[in-house]
C-alpha cells in the first residue's frame, strides 16, 4: 500500500476527490486537503507533514492555472529533485483545462482530461 498526497487547485477539488476515491478503492491511502484539513489547521503545515509520510505526490495541473515560465523552468525541476531525494515519487497529472503539458518537472504528465480510465490505470500502475 502506498501513501499518496494529491495536490490540486481549489477549482479542481471535484476531480481531485474522484482521483482520490479511485486510488483508495484499490487499497492505497490518500491524503487530500478536503478530507483532512479542519477549521484552524495551518495549510502549509498539513502539506509538510503529509509529504513527510507520502510515498507519492500526485501534482495536479490545470491549464487554467498559473502560467509563469519560472514554474516550469525552475520550480518543478527543483521540486522533482527534492522529492526524489526524499524518496517520494512525482506523478504529474492534468486535472482540468485543455492542451496540458506532456511533461512536468521532467516527468511524463498523465492527462486525466481526455481519457480518465487510461489515466487512472497509468497512475495505479505506477503506484504498484
Amino acid at each position: 500500500m502506498a501513501f499518496v498526497f494529491i495536490s490540486h487547485r481549489a477549482a479542481d477539488i471535484a476531480t481531485a476527490e474522484r482521483l482520490g476515491r479511485a486510488i483508495s478503492a484499490v487499497g492505497h491511502a490518500v491524503h487530500l486537503d478536503r478530507w483532512e484539513i479542519r477549521i484552524g489547521d495551518v495549510v502549509p503545515m498539513f502539506m509538510n507533514e503529509t509529504l513527510a509520510s507520502a510515498n507519492y505526490l500526485v501534482l495536479g495541473h490545470s491549464t487554467l492555472g498559473i502560467h509563469a515560465p519560472w514554474i516550469a523552468q525552475d520550480f518543478l525541476p527543483s521540486l522533482a529533485v527534492e522529492l526524489n531525494t526524499r524518496g517520494i515519487g512525482l506523478l504529474p497529472a492534468v486535472l482540468s483545462g485543455t492542451e496540458g503539458p506532456t511533461r512536468l518537472g521532467g516527468r511524463p504528465c498523465i492527462d486525466l482530461t481526455t481519457d480518465w480510465d487510461r489515466g487512472i490505470a497509468t497512475i495505479l500502475r505506477q503506484l504498484g
